[in-house]
């Protein structure tokens, strides 16, 4: 039982957690981008929300109602609706958040309109179905709030939709709406259990290659990514730098303040570097005090970031302030295109020559800069 208690305790934590966190729309949009899936994501999204205009209008035609103008009304709007979200998604650049919530809001509120002008099984299931779909584009790109809110609709159109059709079928309304929701509720509350899945695994992934004290990359988390900085600044004539950030003397703050003081320095440097390089730049935590860049940058900036991210870290003023040696080392980005080209050797080999470059620095008296030079390889000899 108390086993039983815990878990539950721990599930119960985690969905507090999810429940309050915050909807990185952005992040989501951007994880499909960075693998060249965003367009067609999109084009995919407007053709099914096309179809759901089609369909609405083959089951429910407006020229074919007998129910008079305001049904006629409600199913010809609808189709002008979606067929309006069906080319904003083919058509435009991916939404922002507030329009994607009122293209689901929009749709929310025009698939039930469309069901309910006629209640019978055959605009029921079309109903249910354009739910669906609006429910699994909010899976992928929203959060557990407005899920459930569209959740929740569903719901209340289906319990509308029941007590409608009730007294054709000779059925009393409560009995059958309750038997209705009892019967759709497990189906349309699924995604938002399959959502909660997807954010556990993420987070679970997220923890597997980032360092928990400052948040950045840990090693396998650099490795993980470089492909996707390569893939996406393929083809610019720049060079690819490596940089290696060793805190100087880092031992005496821990001496001297205490390891709680010496983690959050390094957090603060962590902040820092982040602040002083470019958004597509990786930056990790090797370990104790040594942080690596690898950034994307044209060689007449390289000093110029190096020194920017070296001086960030040395503000005056600090509360246990502390310096960093740093090291820098660069080959032009085409050669990582060559066919043969091994980019993890390459990329190890870049890693080593900063490593040395920084060493080199300390042995200097650290808070400085040692750029080793262009590389220029033979990328079989790598």
């Amino acid at each position: 039982m108390l086993g039983r208690s815990k878990s539950l305790a721990v599930f119960g934590r985690l969905v507090r957690i999810w429940w309050r966190e915050p909807v990185d729309y952005a992040a989501q949009v951007q994880y499909f981008a960075k693998r060249s899936m965003a367009e067609a994501i999109q084009v995919m999204i407007g053709v099914g929300t096309a179809l759901i205009a089609v369909i609405s209008l083959v089951i429910q035609p407006p020229w074919a109602a007998a129910d008079g103008l305001a049904s006629r009304m409600a199913v010809a709007s609808f189709a002008v609706l979606t067929l309006f979200w069906a080319t904003a998604w083919c058509c435009r650049p991916w939404p922002s958040r507030p329009m994607s919530v009122g293209f689901v809001v929009s749709c929310d509120g025009g698939i039930a309109l469309a069901a309910l002008q006629d209640p019978a099984w055959l605009p029921g299931l079309f109903g249910f179905n354009a739910f669906a779909l609006i429910s699994v584009y909010l899976l992928f790109f929203d959060g557990p709030k407005l899920l459930a809110l569209h959740t929740m609709w569903i719901l209340v159109s289906t319990t509308v939709f029941a007590v409608q059709v009730a007294p054709d079928a000779r059925i009393d309304a409560t009995v059958f709406a309750a038997n209705t929701l009892a019967a759709v509720a497990p189906m349309v509350a699924t995604p938002l259990g399959i959502q909660f899945g997807i954010w556990t695994l993420r987070n679970d992934a997220n923890d597997a290659v980032t360092d928990p004290l400052t948040g950045l990359l840990n090693r396998r988390g650099l490795l993980l990514h470089f492909g996707e900085l390569l893939r996406d600044h393929h083809g610019l004539a720049a060079h690819l730098a490596v940089m290696i950030v060793d805190l100087d003397r880092f031992k005496h703050i821990n001496d001297a303040f205490g390891h709680a003081v010496g983690d959050d320095v390094l957090i603060r440097s962590a902040r820092r570097i982040e602040s002083a390089v470019c958004g597509s730049a990786l930056v990790a935590r090797f370990g104790g005090e040594e942080f690596v860049i690898i950034n994307v940058v044209e060689p007449g900036l390289m000093l110029q970031t190096t020194e920017r991210i070296r001086t960030t870290i040395a503000r005056p003023g600090d509360h246990a302030p502390v310096t960093a040696s740093v090291g820098v080392t660069n080959v032009a980005l085409a050669n990582f295109a060559a066919p043969q080209a091994d980019r993890m050797a390459m990329l190890d080999s870049l890693i080593v020559r900063a490593d040395h470059a920084m060493l080199h620095a300390k042995r200097k008296g650290g808070n400085t800069t040692i750029h080793t030079g262009d590389v220029d390889w033979d990328i079989r000899s790598v």
